[in-house]
């Protein structure tokens, strides 16, 4: 019974040490799903980095718009809910570098909002171009 336990502990350690999950920019709609599981648990800025391309956060223009974003999905988690689903409907391959992924985040209530995130390869991860 004993070793159980210890064998139990020892999994759970393992597992939270790999992450457990796959990464996430493994795929497009991966990086996509990622990015509003975040957002949802409270995790803005790491939802944050891992979609928008290096130096898109620092840059007043261009990481306005990220920021803009979380900040709308988080007034309609709270709004609504919170986050029930991701929903991938088309993963559209325009080339090796750009992937368009169109989805639905589904919502507590029950709502959908649709969202379009065009992906583009940056070195071996996905981010958004918003």
């Amino acid at each position: 019974m004993r070793i159980s336990w210890l064998f139990l502990v020892f999994a759970a350690l393992l597992l939270g040490a790999c992450g457990g999950s796959a990464p996430e920019s493994s795929s497009p709609a991966d990086a996509y799903t990622a990015f509003f599981e975040r957002l949802d648990n409270g995790d803005r800025q790491q939802a944050l980095e891992s979609l928008a391309p290096d130096g898109a956060l620092g840059d007043t223009f261009r990481g306005g718009s990220y920021y803009m974003m979380a900040e709308v999905m988080e007034q309609q988690y709270e709004r609504h809910g919170g986050l029930d689903a991701v929903l991938i409907d088309e993963e559209r391959e325009i080339s090796s570098e750009e992937v368009h992924v169109e989805g639905r985040v589904r919502y507590g209530d029950g709502m959908e909002e649709p969202r379009r995130i065009i992906f583009v390869k940056e070195g071996e991860r996905w981010v958004g171009r918003l």
